[in-house]
């Protein structure tokens, strides 16, 4: 059946697109660059179906800013272009900005900036733009050659290379404190700061309550206590990172990683924003793998660290425990990596890790925990660990005793979800299947850029092979990930049933790997055992499928 598509409207269709790269004075404001496009659209008889926003982001990096996807949504006819204040907004690396701008073109889509207005159809008015995109690369290689010096000149009077607060520190005493927020709105206090006379000194000083609570964090792990623990006690006193997050032990072992506490500032040997020699105070590099490449100098700041002792404490507890890979850790309990929390909003469920807690009479119990609770994300009730084994033992035994009826049922049900895998189902075919139809795709807009199809029939047959590819790419995917399971005899399941009783819990839990996908804890009673679902590998689902 042949789909009417309507002819596209005469009325030029843009997506207006802002960017700026850092709050200042000197700034082109968000609402200066809209009132603008807004004007400019206006007076050629434009329509803006789209704002779209990248604040804070450089010009420099097309991968992180929303250029890719206002193209993707020009090639689904969503808008006919993009509208630029002007054109160093675009970007300001000319060789990815050429390119971008071409594959727009070649597509069929226009750019047009509100304030540098060139006729891009003519050979002038293509040199003009890209001189423009020229001058703006120079302007960002010019601001970058001065963010070198201000580094350099910056770490020679003891300051950290950016003026954002440290954890544990704030500007000076008589400026407010400022209260968790989003994670940009401490530049909120930028233009009260630069009117104190203290905060333009740049020289941090401890923050009350939280330079503390950074000394505790750091003489705790120096001691060898676990870094988990400190976080928690500075969650429940309500303490919370500048950006308004709750406080983990990732949080604290990366400010203790910056040295800034201990008094010192980590700077990079090799960057070229630093001078030729270092002092003779420097701290050298540590041996551990993922702070080599840093040094340490002393700092005009204060330490909230007591001494030395606990820092040296520190590296000593830090290089220890680069000796064990993550990976090759041996894991201490059987279910440790399968049990899973499906009652807290996430559908493809959330990994539980082995806790403990205490009942109303006093006594202690082991259990399985949410990654959520303490965030706050999840209510779920804690998961029994001893119940979790059991039911585990119970499906281990189940399957050891079996008298063939399981195994054939298993064995159907595999045979029944396997789509069959041949030379026009399997990966090679829908690899070359999406290259066939990516050559079409670039044939037809070399067609549209020829004038040898209209507008109506490009858009028609692009929006054809778009939905192609589509389902080509996630045909491919689903070949690739498929494999056909095999479900283990009887004698496998009676050989782990002999050796179960002799087997460590790293053992146990590596022989599970083989035959159990997940645990699926759902809300009931601690130790019911029906909340615990045993999903074996030849159950597995899709991976598309999972989380719906």
């Amino acid at each position: 059946m042949t789909i009417l598509r309507a002819v596209p409207s005469q009325v030029l269709r843009l997506i207006l697109y802002i960017r700026v790269s850092t709050a200042r004075e000197d700034m082109i404001s968000p609402e200066l660059q809209e009132h603008t496009g807004r004007k400019y659209a206006a007076d050629i008889g434009a329509v803006i179906v789209d704002v779209v926003y990248d604040l804070d982001l450089s010009g420099a990096d097309f991968a992180k800013r929303k250029i890719g996807s206002i193209i993707a949504r020009v090639s689904n006819d969503e808008a006919d272009g993009v509208l630029v204040y002007r054109w160093d907004r675009f970007g300001r690396n000319i060789e990815l900005s050429l390119t971008n701008l071409r594959m727009l073109e070649g597509m069929g889509g226009v750019a047009k900036s509100a304030t540098e207005q060139f006729d891009t159809s003519t050979a002038a008015g293509r040199f003009a733009r890209t001189n423009m995109l020229g001058v703006a690369e120079f302007q960002r290689d010019l601001i970058g050659e001065n963010w070198m010096s201000t580094h350099a000149r910056r770490i020679r009077r003891g300051l950290p290379h950016h003026g954002a607060p440290r954890f544990g520190y704030w500007y000076c005493d008589t400026c407010p404190m400022p209260e968790p927020r989003s994670p940009r709105g401490v530049r909120r206090e930028r233009q009260r700061r630069q009117t104190c006379e203290k905060c333009k000194a740049g020289i941090q000083i401890p923050r009350p309550v939280y330079g503390d609570a950074l000394a505790y964090a750091w003489e705790e792990y120096a001691e060898g206590k676990p870094l988990h623990r400190a976080a928690h006690e500075l969650k429940l006193e309500g303490l919370r990172t500048y950006s308004g997050k709750i406080i983990t032990d990732k949080t604290l072992l990366a400010a203790m990683d910056t040295g800034f506490g201990a008094g010192y500032v980590r700077v990079t040997p090799g960057a070229r924003s630093w001078a030729d020699e270092l002092p003779e105070s420097a701290v050298e590099s540590t041996g551990i793998h993922k702070l080599d490449r840093f040094i340490w100098i002393p700092g005009a700041h204060e330490q909230v660290i007591k001494s030395e002792d606990t820092w040296n404490a520190y590296l000593e507890r830090r290089r220890a425990g680069k000796r064990i890979a993550s990976h090759k850790t041996r894991a201490k309990y059987p279910a440790s990596g399968l049990v899973f929390c499906i009652d807290c909003g996430d559908k493809s469920g959330v990994p539980m890790r082995a806790g403990a807690s205490r009942g109303a009479g006093g006594g202690l119990y082991l259990t399985w925990r949410c990654g959520k609770i303490d965030t706050g994300e999840c209510n779920h009730s804690n998961a029994s660990r001893e119940a979790v084994d059991a039911v585990i033992l119970e499906w281990l035994q189940k399957r050891a005793k079996d008298d063939g009826t399981a195994q054939a049922v298993a064995q159907e049900a595999v045979k029944a979800n396997a789509a069959p895998v041949g030379q026009q189902d399997g990966p090679d075919h829908w690899q070359a299947e999406i290259s066939r139809l990516k050559t079409l795709k670039k044939n037809l807009i070399r067609m549209r850029a020829a004038d040898e199809i209209d507008q109506a029939e490009f858009i028609e047959q692009r929006d054809e092979l778009a939905e192609e590819i589509a389902t080509a790419d996630a045909k491919l995917k689903r070949a690739k990930k498929r494999k056909t399971p095999s479900v283990p005899k009887r004698e496998v399941f009676q050989g782990l049933m002999k050796e179960w009783p002799h087997m460590d819990d790293d053992t146990k839990r590596a022989a599970l790997k083989k035959v159990i996908w997940r645990i699926n804890a759902s809300r009931g009673e601690f130790h019911d055992h029906d909340r615990y679902t045993i999903i074996p590998l030849w159950e597995r689902p899709e991976p598309e499928e999972v989380g719906r």
